[in-house]
């Protein structure tokens, strides 16, 4: 059995148990951040080996997309996807994997409980992990927020052709930081920023929600619309009735810190220079 650990956002992810051929696929898809120190990990990840299929949720056949599986109980989270199923205690947060999987699924399952327990984690340390795009232009961090099918990929591939890095079109990080908040790049994208890279985190400097519209535009929203977004673009941790109310608490204090504010935006780049003017220095809201 090997082990390796995984680094990032300020935390180790120790993994134990695999396979050789299950080692290969976390090193081919996490490699650069594996951290090679001896040193302890944060987060432990045992992997359990079975062989028998029947104790877990059937491969589906062909390309789909599927929901894990989630019970909250007071002590742990179980989580079960297609063979495989995991408990994530509570306190320590390590983790036991029972898994049938070592062919290329495996790597699937894996990342599928990884986003669980890395975003368990980051709001373990005051942080918020959402469903979101994300990029920068080298000095300030915008991160959007929104519901399948609102235009974050479609904005990431018009922010690409502008040349500005995109940190995901899927999973992003705001994080605690000496000023308040910070926006963190995650190893979990879909058609944008793949490839994970260790990175440091960014100043958040736009905090927005999106629609498409007829012309690019900036618009408030009240504190409750702004707070109902963030809570509802904060996946796993949103449906835990342990951490609902934690959860509430903290999207306020973001949204008091950095407001959040709707991007209307057309396909084109042209939503490229609302951003840059309007986000050129402090919005008169982030100076109070």
């Amino acid at each position: 059995m090997s082990a390796l650990t995984i680094e990032f956002a300020q935390c180790r992810y120790g993994l134990a148990g695999l396979l050789p051929e299950q080692e290969k696929q976390v090193r081919t898809r996490f490699g650069a951040l594996e951290c090679t120190e001896a040193c302890e990990p944060d987060v432990s990840i045992e992997v359990l080996q079975s062989t028998d299929p029947e104790c877990f949720m059937a491969k589906l056949v062909g390309p789909v997309e599927y929901r894990i599986s989630m019970a909250y109980k007071p002590s742990s989270v179980v989580v079960e996807g297609m063979g495989f199923s995991a408990t994530i205690d509570r306190a320590a947060l390590r983790t036991q994997m029972h898994t049938c999987m070592s062919d290329g699924w495996f790597v699937g399952g894996f990342e599928n409980l990884f986003r669980v327990l890395v975003s368990y984690r980051l709001f373990a340390a005051g942080a918020l992990v959402l469903h979101s795009a994300a990029f920068t232009d080298g000095e300030r961090g915008f991160l959007f927020c929104g519901r399948s099918g609102a235009g974050k990929s479609t904005l990431c591939g018009l922010a690409d052709r502008l040349q500005l890095r995109i940190l995901s079109d899927e999973l992003n990080a705001v994080v605690v930081s000496s000023e308040g908040f910070a926006l963190q790049a995650m190893p979990f994208a879909g058609d944008f920023g793949q490839v994970p890279l260790p990175a440091p985190p960014l100043p958040l400097t736009g905090l927005l929600g999106l629609r498409q519209g007829t012309s690019p535009g900036l618009h408030d929203c009240s504190q409750s619309e702004a707070v109902s977004r963030i809570v509802a673009s904060c996946p796993y941790v949103n449906a835990d009735p342990v951490l609902i109310e934690r959860l509430t608490d903290r999207a306020v204090q973001l949204v008091k810190r950095v407001p959040l504010r709707v991007l209307s935006f057309t396909k084109d780049a042209t939503f490229w220079k609302v951003l840059d003017r309007e986000y050129s220095s402090p919005h008169p809201a982030l100076s109070r």
